[in-house]
């Protein structure tokens, strides 16, 4: 079981250089501490995760201060993108990491975000696809045709390129069934998560995704299924619970009116109740919240469920110095559970 740290900052912000001093120094404990990867988002118009409007931006920094870790969009929307600005970005970031970008790829689902590509928000699922594909060409060094301001067609490369052959790619996939099938069936990563979901129908999911690796020639063990939990791990269950419940409850909250739309359950249904129930949900069983020894039980649960990689979310409201002190808690859970397999 790989571990690593996943970004989504949601917090009422008075100083944002310190938001990304957190960013920064949580960096650089990962990389010293054996973690895999480093998350980053794409989010906009929203202060839901709205700190992180460029994983490259974001990956170009944390590139500068880290050495061994991987450095992972989570996700690039591709819609929103032509994908010669995605290889061109993340190319640059490939050379000042040396080699260390991978890539999760998701087709957007908040419709304000699509202000940026409002022609896109129909089509998004097969223009993701699509442009997956055509991402993966440009990495390898195959031009694509576009038409240039003078209404030539031209073949165009992009530059600088890459110093690796093809970065580990993602698919992020809710919780649909024909998500996880497609991902398997074109060879890529998931990286999915517990909102829609409990964890036996992320068992599920997992099995179809194997298979669809199976039926397209693929080794059905291979690829990596990454599922991101919230994180707060601590002296004890008591401790954790005291200082995350009101946080994560504003954190919630923050996010209702984007969620309201994907959730029908949601709709006309008071938020308090909603709030209230949703954290003692996450905190029970779709968390990583808690004392060492319930995260390692919970982490050792997702490895029988078919998880590979657990993305810890450690920036969900907490203060930064809470954030900071729970971490070598985190790499407790992390060593614990990979001295076991």
């Amino acid at each position: 079981m790989e571990f690593s740290v996943l970004y989504f900052a949601n917090r009422e912000v008075t100083d944002a250089s310190a938001e990304y001093d957190l960013l920064l120094d949580t960096a650089r404990f990962a990389d010293e501490h054996g973690f895999r990867a480093l998350w980053m988002p794409e989010r906009h118009f929203h202060r839901f995760g709205g700190a992180y409007p460029n994983p490259a931006l974001t990956a170009a920094a944390l590139a500068t201060v880290t050495r061994n870790i991987r450095l992972r969009a989570g996700s690039v929307v591709v819609p929103l993108h032509d994908p010669l600005e995605v290889v061109e970005n993340w190319s640059l970031v490939d050379n000042l990491s040396r080699g260390r970008v991978d890539l999760a790829f998701g087709t957007g689902w908040a419709p304000n975000d699509f202000v940026l590509a409002p022609d896109h928000y129909q089509e998004r699922r097969k223009l993701t696809m699509d442009g997956i594909e055509e991402i993966r060409g440009l990495w390898r060094g195959e031009p694509v045709k576009r038409v240039n301001g003078e209404g030539d067609s031209v073949e165009v490369l992009t530059y600088p390129r890459p110093l690796q052959e093809e970065p580990g790619l993602w698919m992020t996939c809710s919780s649909s069934r024909a998500t996880f099938e497609e991902a398997g069936a074109r060879g890529l990563n998931i990286l999915t998560a517990l909102l829609f979901q409990k964890v036996e129908e992320v068992a599920a999911n997992i099995e179809v995704y194997r298979a669809a690796r199976a039926k397209n020639g693929l080794d059905p063990a291979g690829g990596t299924v990454t599922l991101m939990m919230h994180t707060f791990a601590g002296e004890s269950d008591k401790q954790v619970r005291d200082i995350v419940k009101e946080p994560f409850k504003a954190y919630l909250k923050s996010s209702f009116d984007l969620w309201r739309n994907q959730w029908s359950d949601l709709k006309g249904v008071d938020q308090e109740q909603v709030v209230n129930f949703a954290f003692e949900r996450y905190f029970r069983t779709a968390s990583l919240f808690g004392s060492v020894d319930k995260c390692v039980r919970s982490v050792e649960k997702l490895a029988q469920a078919g998880v590979n990689e657990v993305a810890c979310l450690v920036d969900f409201g907490v203060t930064g110095d809470e954030i900071r002190a729970a971490l070598p808690y985190l790499d407790q859970v992390r060593s614990r559970v990979q001295a076991r397999t």
